[in-house]
């Protein structure tokens, strides 16, 4: 089920029954709700009900862990309250269902037929009005029933924003209003009557200025040239800080519901229970990573009696890996790939056998790249799992995986590389997955999601101190504190799109689509360059090939790809470009370029190499 539940009044439900059936299919509970015939506090029971349901596919929160700045005497730890009676939406077309389900907190829509009417819902306390539900839909730009989600967060956070005076944020780029200059001699004038240059200052002997807020003027910051516009989400303040999963008092600027959702959304999608995910939206791929080495560097400093735990990665692992280990002051040592870029697993049970010789007492934090960054490789995950079991875990030493799937991640629940009804988590022993939104996803908003499990989590925080003070109810583990609201609406916004929130079709469709023009890509670049010069692992959706003119690498935006030398070949490395079949590159394009490359080839314009 959604986190927005929707109550719909008896004439409103009975003419909008497509719209009622559309939600229903986008598992967003409906109700049919007679204000009038139920007692004054039916809307608040039926919210309570609704979160009570809620509760039940709940993500988790760290209410079981401990807050140490509570243990004074001073400060008594406040219970976290119930804040999201704001997503259940009430469509009401009279008076008195307005004025109930406003008294329960909840989203109130008015429905009247005239100018008048709606006059007399907004005046009873309607958050919005409009003449018909397609009317309210055309008014928010809901143009698919999942949408109406985020019709909410859109009136809610307005409505927060006009009461705001406590925390350090001026909203000032969604602010209405002007500068105003006073002088002695000169009444009001508005900063807008002239421009400011050097040779017409804008400040005056003895003049003071100010801002001066009026909620019918125009931005003080205008960003239509961005295309933000006023009164869209967009144009919302929205700071999703800290743990998503909590419950804050007293900060509401955030779409923290949305934020479990895309997390449940993700259990589903790789068929974990809801009990044991947990995660958080990040700014991508190199947060994700980061946040995973750090977590884990601490918990295996815990386990191994206070010893630095030793990185292995590949040496085709992605560059943030590296930067990361130099912020967090980890040792890491590279293993050698195959010719196709994965994990030589060979050389990676030579240096644990290493490891375990010269220095037992380290634990060892592993780096799995499932599709690295050149290539496209996946790491053999369960050879290198079992190595750590037999030559780690079996001395009595303790290690732990994060698996680094930033394109994959969207992929691999799809067409399950290493069997079916695989749980990373606990088949694997995977401790973190990070996933980049805006790669395969396709996500314009730079994010991405950072999984763990509820185990794993209880381990790394049980124990520590975690809360923030002025910050009633809110834990944080985020190495960025503050994250983007507006990132979290726009990604959940895209999984919906590809109905990871009912059964994932649009989503399976597109992944093997991809791989349907990979296909194609690989049967008619060999016939231009010869098949034994091409690489393309196993399950890859990156295809690399010698490299071209550097005017074909320019026009066709292709990554320059440098992969070691086979052992009987030259010293140095083969230069090749690489492409990514995803959902943008159909056959049509496929062959625009193929076609590029066939008369490079004929004019004699040679591949590097």
């Amino acid at each position: 089920m959604r986190e927005v539940a929707v109550y719909i009044c008896p004439q409103v439900y009975d003419c909008n029954t497509a719209f009622v059936s559309g939600l229903r299919k986008n598992d967003i509970d409906v109700e049919r709700f007679d204000a009038a015939t139920s007692a004054s506090d039916g809307y608040a029971k039926a919210v309570v009900e609704h979160n009570k349901r809620l509760a039940s596919s709940s993500i988790g929160s760290f209410s079981q862990y401990r807050d140490y700045q509570y243990d004074d005497k001073e400060h008594s730890k406040p219970s976290p309250t119930e804040d999201f009676h704001f997503l259940c939406i009430a469509i009401e077309d009279s008076r008195i269902g307005v004025r109930s389900a406003k008294a329960a907190g909840m989203c109130v829509v008015g429905i009247g037929s005239n100018d008048i009417e709606l006059d007399r819902l907004r005046a009873q306390g309607a958050h919005a009005v409009a003449s018909s539900v397609s009317e309210l839909l055309r008014q928010f730009g809901v143009r698919n029933y999942y949408q109406i989600q985020y019709l909410p967060y859109s009136i809610y956070l307005r409505d927060i924003a006009n009461r705001k005076v406590g925390y350090p944020v001026s909203l000032l780029d969604t602010l209405r209003g002007r500068f105003v200059t006073t002088t002695a001699d000169v009444g009001d004038v508005e900063d807008d009557e002239f421009e400011e240059s050097p040779d017409h200052p804008t400040e005056h002997a003895g003049s003071t200025r100010r801002v001066e807020l009026d909620m019918h003027a125009n931005r003080i910051i205008p960003r239509e040239v961005l295309g933000i516009q006023p009164g869209t989400l967009a144009d919302v303040y929205i700071n999703n800080v800290g743990w998503p999963q909590d419950k804050i008092d007293t900060v509401h600027f955030n779409a923290r519901g949305l934020e479990m959702d895309i997390i449940r959304m993700f259990a589903k999608l790789y068929d974990i229970s809801t009990d044991d995910m947990r995660g958080y939206l990040t700014s991508g791929g190199t947060e994700g990573n980061f946040t995973g080495l750090w977590w884990q560097r601490d918990h295996l400093r815990d386990v191994s009696g206070g010893y630095r735990p030793i990185l292995l990665t590949s040496d085709q692992t992605h560059y943030s890996v590296a930067k990361a280990a130099e912020q967090l002051d980890i040792e890491g040592r590279l293993i050698k790939t195959t010719e196709t870029g994965s994990i030589d697993c060979v050389d990676l049970k030579r240096v644990l056998h290493q490891i375990s010789a010269e220095e037992p007492h380290r634990a060892i934090l592993m780096i799995v790249n499932i599709g690295t960054t050149q290539t496209g490789a996946l790491d053999d995950l369960p050879c290198v799992h079992e190595l750590l079991e037999t030559i780690v875990q079996r001395r009595g030493g303790h290690y732990s995986i994060h698996m680094d799937a930033a394109l994959m991640g969207a992929v691999i629940p799809i067409i399950q590389p290493f069997g079916k009804d695989i749980d990373y988590f606990k088949d694997y022993a995977i401790s973190t997955i990070a996933i980049s939104g805006h790669k395969f996803f396709g996500s314009v908003s730079i994010c991405g999601v950072l999984l763990t499990n509820k185990q794993f989590l209880d381990e790394c925080f049980a124990r520590k101190d975690v809360g923030v003070r002025y910050l009633t109810g809110l834990h944080d583990i985020t190495p960025s504190g503050s994250r983007s609201g507006f990132s979290v609406l726009s990604f959940h916004n895209t999984l919906c799109g590809l109905y990871l929130h009912t059964d994932s079709r649009r989503l399976k469709d597109v992944v093997w689509q991809c791989y349907k023009n990979v296909d194609y890509f690989v049967e008619q670049m060999s016939a231009v360059v010869g098949k034994q010069r091409i690489i393309h692992p196993d399950y890859s959706l990156t295809v690399c090939f010698p490299r071209p003119s550097e005017s074909i690498m320019i026009k066709w935006s292709l990554m320059p790809v440098s992969m070691p030398r086979k052992e009987n070949d030259d010293d140095g490395t083969f230069e090749y470009a690489g492409v990514c079949i995803l959902v943008n590159v159909d056959t049509t394009r496929i062959d625009n370029f193929l076609t590029e490359m066939y008369m490079m080839k004929k004019s004699g314009g040679a591949c590097s190499n």
